[in-house]
C-alpha cells in the first residue's frame, strides 16, 4: 500500500530539504533563545501527541475528561474522532499522505501489511524505557499477533467481554421453569416464552430467543454445545481447521433449523441491524439472549422500558455429549491492537501517553470520568452523579470514550460490575471450548478479507430456513468453500500453527 512511498529523493528535493533544514535550525535556536530563564533554556510546554480514534456517540472534542487526561499525563493529547464506520478509510487516508496520528488502532490483519511497510515501530525499547504500567498490565498477551521476529508491534485490548446465555429469570419463575442447562431444556423454556404469554399482555408477540446475523455473540452458545468454538480453529486430523468444517457445526445448525421452524427465535435474524435487535430485549420481547455480561446486565439497565427492570440470569448449555461453552477472549489475539506511527516526531511521549492510560488514575478517568464530575465516593462506595449512571450521558460528557485508545486489565471498569454481571463473566471464563490458538493470520484470509465468512453466514442462513435436505446442502458448502480458498486457509493456517509452536516452545 505504501510501497510507492519508498522511491528515492531528486537533486532538487534534497536541496529543498536542506533549505528547510537550515531555516528550521535558524528557529529552534532563536526559539531556544528566548525561553530561557528559570528552566535552564528548556521550553515548559507539553509535548504533543496526536490519536485517532473511533468513536460510536459524538460528544463534544473539549470535555472534563480529555482536559483532565492532558493536565495529569502532562502530555497534550490531542484526538481526531471518526465514526466506526469511517474509521478505516479515514486511517488509510492519513497512511498514505504520510500524516499518521502518532496512535491509532488497528485490527490484526492490518498489523502485518503496517510492518511491512514501516509504517509502525517495534514497542520493545519503548515499552521497557517509558512503558512499566503496559508490560506489568499485560504481560504474556504482548506476545500474540502483532508480536513479530521478536519485536512488539501493538498493544492488544486489556477488556474481556464475556459473552454468555442470559435468560429472563422473571419469565421463568412466572412460568414455574427451571433455568434451563440442556438443548432439551433450553428448548422447552423457549417454547413457553413463546407461547404462554411471559409478559402477561394477553398477547403472543413475545420471541423465545434473539438472533441476528450481525450479532456474532448472539450465536455462540448453540455452537458451544457441539464443542463447535465460533470464529475459531481446531484440530482436525492434524490440520487446523476452520469452524465450519468442525465436527458438530451440522448438528447445531440442524438444531437452529429446528428452532426456527418452531417460531422460536427471531424471524427477522437475517435483516436486523444489531442495535435494532438489541431493542427488542429492551422493550421486553426477547427471552433469551447471548451477549456480553456488561451490556445486558449493566451498560443497558437504563435502556430496558419495564419498571422494575427485567432481572436475567446466565446459564450454561450443554449439548448432547455434555459439550458446552464459551469463546476463549485470548487476549494475546485481539480483535484491535494500539500502535504508534513510525511517523511519530516524539515516540517516547507516544508511549507515556499511552502508558499513563494503563495506570490506575488513568484507567479510572478514562472509564468512568473525572471524579467530583462524573462519579464521586460516599463513605468509600463508588457511585455515579446523575444523569452519568446512564451508559449513553457518561459517554455524551468525554466518560468511557478515551479507552478505546488503551484500556487497563481488570481496571476499574471490572470492579464496578454488579453481581449478576461478575456471574455471566464468570460463567463465561470458567467454560472454555477447545479451540486452536493461531497468532498470524493465513495469507489467504487477508487476501479475501471477509469473502469465506460470508460464505458461510449464507449456508447458515439457508439452512436454518431451509425444508430441504440439510446434509446434502452441508456437503455442497464444503466443496464451494474448500474451492474458493478454504483448502489453501486450512494448508497455510496448520503451516503457522506448527510454526508458531516451534517458536513458542
Amino acid at each position: 500500500m505504501f510501497k510507492g512511498k519508498k522511491s528515492g529523493f531528486t537533486t532538487r528535493s534534497i536541496v529543498v530539504l536542506l533549505i528547510i533544514a537550515l531555516l528550521a535550525a535558524g528557529c529552534s535556536k532563536n526559539e531556544s533563545a528566548s525561553n530561557k530563564g528559570g528552566s535552564g533554556g528548556e521550553s515548559n510546554e507539553a509535548p504533543i501527541v496526536t490519536a485517532l480514534m473511533k468513536k460510536a456517540t459524538d460528544f463534544p472534542e473539549d470535555n472534563p475528561v480529555i482536559q483532565e487526561i492532558r493536565q495529569k499525563s502532562g502530555i497534550n493529547l490531542q484526538v481526531q474522532t471518526v465514526s466506526y464506520d469511517d474509521y478505516e478509510k479515514r486511517l488509510n487516508t492519513l497512511l498514505v499522505s504520510n500524516d499518521a496520528p502518532d496512535i491509532f488502532t488497528v485490527n490484526a490483519a492490518k498489523i502485518k501489511e503496517l510492518i511491512d511497510n514501516k509504517a509502525i515501530l517495534p514497542l520493545n525499547d519503548l515499552l521497557e524505557k517509558h512503558g512499566s504500567n503496559i508490560t506489568a498490565n499485560r504481560g504474556d498477551d504482548l506476545k500474540g499477533s502483532a508480536y513479530v521476529d521478536g519485536q512488539i508491534y501493538g498493544i492488544p485490548e486489556g477488556f474481556a467481554s464475556g459473552n454468555s446465555l442470559a435468560i429472563r429469570k422473571d419469565w421463568l419463575d412466572k412460568l414455574n421453569l427451571p433455568v434451563p442447562t440442556t438443548l432439551e431444556e433450553y428448548e422447552k423454556v423457549l417454547k413457553a416464552f413463546v407461547n404462554d404469554d411471559p409478559d402477561g399482555n394477553q398477547q403472543k408477540d413475545t420471541i423465545g430467543l434473539g438472533l441476528a446475523i450481525q450479532v456474532m455473540q448472539s450465536w455462540v452458545h448453540i455452537f458451544g454445545a457441539y464443542n463447535v468454538p465460533m470464529g475459531r480453529q481446531v484440530m482436525v486430523d492434524g490440520q487446523v481447521t476452520p469452524w465450519m468444517l468442525a465436527p458438530g457445526y451440522l448438528d447445531a445448525v440442524k438444531y437452529l433449523n429446528k428452532l426456527y421452524h418452531e417460531g422460536l427465535v427471531d424471524t427477522e435474524f437475517l435483516t436486523i441491524p444489531s442495535l435494532q435487535s438489541y431493542q427488542k430485549l429492551w422493550n421486553g420481547k426477547i427471552g433469551a439472549y447471548n451477549f456480553n455480561a456488561d451490556g445486558i446486565t449493566q451498560n443497558w439497565l437504563s435502556r430496558y422500558v419495564e419498571q422494575p427492570a427485567p432481572e436475567f440470569v446466565y446459564t450454561l448449555i450443554k449439548g448432547p455429549d455434555s459439550h458446552g461453552g464459551y469463546l476463549d477472549p485470548n487476549l494475546a489475539n485481539s480483535p484491535t491492537y494500539t500502535v504508534i506511527s513510525s511517523q511519530s516526531k516524539n515516540p517516547e511521549a507516544a508511549m507515556q501517553m499511552l502508558n499513563y492510560l494503563v495506570s490506575d488514575e488513568g484507567d479510572a478517568l478514562t472509564w468512568a470520568g473525572v471524579e467530583g464530575i462524573q462519579y464521586e465516593y460516599k463513605d468509600g462506595k463508588f457511585q455515579w452523579i446523575s444523569p452519568y449512571e446512564d451508559a449513553v450521558k457518561l459517554r455524551d460528557s468525554g466518560g468511557y470514550v478515551y479507552s478505546v485508545l488503551l484500556n487497563k486489565k481488570d481496571g476499574m471498569r471490572e470492579s464496578l460490575f454488579n453481581d449478576a454481571t461478575k456471574q455471566g463473566r464468570q460463567l463465561a471464563a470458567e467454560n472454555l471450548i477447545d479451540e486452536v490458538k493461531l497468532f498470524t493470520l493465513p495469507q489467504v484470509q487477508i487476501d479475501k478479507g471477509t469473502i469465506l465468512d460470508d460464505m458461510e453466514k449464507e449456508f447458515r442462513t439457508k439452512a436454518m430456513m431451509s425444508k430441504g435436505d440439510l446434509d446434502q446442502m452441508y456437503v455442497s458448502f464444503k466443496q464451494k468453500y474448500l474451492a474458493e480458498g478454504g483448502s489453501q486457509w486450512i494448508e497455510q493456517a496448520t503451516k503457522i500453527y506448527e510454526e508458531e509452536k516451534a517458536a513458542r516452545q
